[in-house]
């Protein structure tokens, strides 16, 4: 045993305790000797010991057509020993060494600037052959098995010698290799977890003006991405499609949008934490900015719109009354939101350090709550004129319900503007976890089934237009009761007129209701069922065109045209001066 050989070996400590001389000779000797013998049995411990990286994690193989580890799906020590047995034999291991198996991929994958390629299967021979030393060799390669029981290798290569040349098109991937993007609703973000989905994509040919026209067979290679060199990242969810030059396609509302390589990574997403079911996805820069759409146009022309009918109803003494009051503030409110989503696509653009961001954000739920609740207010007015006419106090009535038409409007989106402020501002977890979370991952709401979501948007907006049907419903119904009465017995007095009247107002505010709630409708279905492509985009655009159809319903009549051409030359001819006022003026 080695032990005793050291004994052996070691002199005395009575034998060299005769002279000083003696002694010092002695004591050399001994420490020369230990770290001789220690230090070759160091070496022999290293010299006996190979390690060799391997490409996958214990328990899968790779897959060079998937370009993904998989799993064995045999057992894995057999497995192992299998990949050790095609390792020594193809590199000549000697026997008495043990090959030592560990996988580690950041340690092959560190650069930005490489990209991890496959040694193809015909040109490992002649790799075993020009390497006789695995222990060199390991350090810039790892090694796997495949399916089909074939030694395969991989190694970090610099980007430019591959990326946009030959046959491989490079790509950044937001993830690791094996990970794919998930949305933690506990934590309220994305993460990365491990997946069974392949990274594997098709990269498609373009015409001139940049546009896919093809699919290509090239190969698509992950790239290793540093996200910091952005100052913010938004997340896109679409039909994107990669191409061959590395840039990111995708129709952005009606018109086309070309990201640049540097300015986006793409992976798998699982929305709803199903890691099978998961959908491409996209970060982009924030300052990758979208192009003017077709959207932004269709939205310009109903603010435009918007303010034309608002100066009709203060130009027209008569469309002021109680019934019109209501439907300027709707007017109004629809059309703050019109501007805000203006502001948002011209200087935000998801743009989270951007100052605006949260405001708008905010703003922009305001608005919509309270385009909601003003329509709410407007059928709810219009049912209680039908089924209870005349009140014993009009005037009193009137203000009553003005007021108190105020107070529900303003007070209930500013209760729950505020409360979403609060929730996410605050230290309590369970509460945040219910906060809106505007301009934490967006400038808007994130995702349509976060919880925050369903408190604060879909809860109050699909309640009011929930109420809204049925109190149309109910008025309709009153109103075929009032019209048989009438009818039967044939009355041509003031009950019929105000009835008419009455009538009249709830067709318009009908149409009102259609024009809003319908698109609205249609929309949230869009939105819900991830409806993408030229079907969205006609919803959005009937969505984005209720302010041409406000004009149309309230302005584009014969009366209010003929009585708004008589006001204008009423006013031109006041504002012109007469023979007798030149006269007066000039004496």
């Amino acid at each position: 045993m080695p032990t005793v050989a050291i004994v052996d070996v070691l002199t005395p400590p009575e034998q060299c305790a005769h002279t000083m001389n003696a002694i010092r000779l002695c004591f050399t000797a001994t420490v020369a000797f230990l770290v001789v013998a220690i230090g070759g049995r160091v070496a022999s411990s290293t010299n006996n010991t190979v390690e060799v990286r391997k490409c996958c994690p214990v328990g899968r193989m790779y897959d060079p057509e998937a370009r993904f580890c998989r799993p064995v799906g045999t057992d894995v020590d057999e497995y192992q020993e299998r990949l050790r047995n095609r390792i020594r034999l193809g590199f000549r291991v000697a026997a008495d060494e043990t090959l030592e198996m560990f996988h580690y991929s950041q340690l092959y994958w560190t650069d930005e600037e490489d990209v991890l390629v496959d040694v193809p299967a015909e040109e490992m021979p002649g790799l075993m052959e020009a390497n006789r030393s695995l222990i060199e060799l390991s350090s810039g390669y790892c090694f796997d098995l495949t399916p089909s029981d074939e030694l395969v290798a991989r190694t970090a290569r610099p980007r430019y010698q591959y990326c946009g040349r030959g046959n491989y098109t490079c790509v950044n991937k937001c993830c690791d290799n094996g990970d794919i993007m998930v949305y933690d609703p506990n934590l309220g973000k994305l993460r990365c977890e491990e997946s069974e989905m392949p990274f594997k994509f098709s990269a498609y040919e373009t015409d001139a003006g940049g546009s896919p026209a093809g699919l290509s067979n090239k190969t698509v290679l992950p790239l290793n991405w540093d996200k910091s060199s952005c100052t913010a990242l938004n997340m896109i969810i679409s039909r994107l499609t990669l191409t061959t030059d590395g840039n990111l396609f995708l129709i952005h509302e009606g018109v086309k949008w070309i990201i640049p390589e540097t300015k986006y990574c793409l992976d798998y997403y699982a929305k709803d934490g199903t890691l099978e079911a998961a959908d491409l996805m996209a970060l982009v820069c924030s300052e990758a900015k979208p192009p003017v759409s077709f959207l932004f146009w269709v939205k310009t022309l109903s603010v435009v719109c918007l303010v034309l009918t608002l100066i009709v109803y203060a130009t027209l003494p008569y469309l002021r009354n109680t019934h019109g009051y209501y439907v300027m503030f709707y007017m109004a409110c629809h059309l703050v939101y019109l501007v805000c989503i203006m502001i948002y696509s011209l200087l935000v653009q998801e743009d989270r350090k951007n100052t605006l961001c949260i405001p708008i954000g905010y703003f922009m739920l305001f608005a919509t709550l309270t385009t909601c609740c003003w329509l709410n207010v407007i059928c709810f007015d219009i049912y209680c004129m039908l089924r209870y006419n005349n009140s014993t106090n009009r005037n009193t009535s009137t203000s009553v319900r003005t007021i108190m038409y105020h107070i529900y409007c303003w007070g209930f989106s500013s209760i729950c503007v505020s409360t979403g402020y609060l929730f996410q501002h605050s230290k309590n977890e369970k509460l945040r976890k219910f906060s809106p979370n505007i301009g934490y991952y967006r400038c808007f709401f994130f995702g349509i089934h976060h919880y925050g979501t369903l408190i604060f948007y879909w809860l109050p907006t699909c309640g009011m237009l929930t109420a809204n049907l049925i109190l149309f419903l109910l008025t309709a119904i009153h109103c075929s009761r009032i019209k048989s009465e009438l009818n039967k017995f044939r009355r041509t007095d003031s009950k019929t007129e105000i009835f008419l009247f009455y009538k009249a107002r709830f067709v318009m505010s009908m149409k009102l209701f259609l024009v809003f709630g319908v698109p609205f409708l249609f929309s949230m279905l869009c939105e819900l069922f991830l409806i993408e492509g030229k079907i969205k985009l006609i919803i959005d655009s009937i969505h984005g065109l209720q302010g041409v159809f406000i004009f149309i319903i309230f302005v584009a009549k014969f009366k209010i045209i003929m009585d708004l051409r008589k006001k204008f030359r009423r006013s031109i001819v006041h504002s012109e001066p007469t023979p007798l006022n030149n006269i007066s003026r000039s004496s």
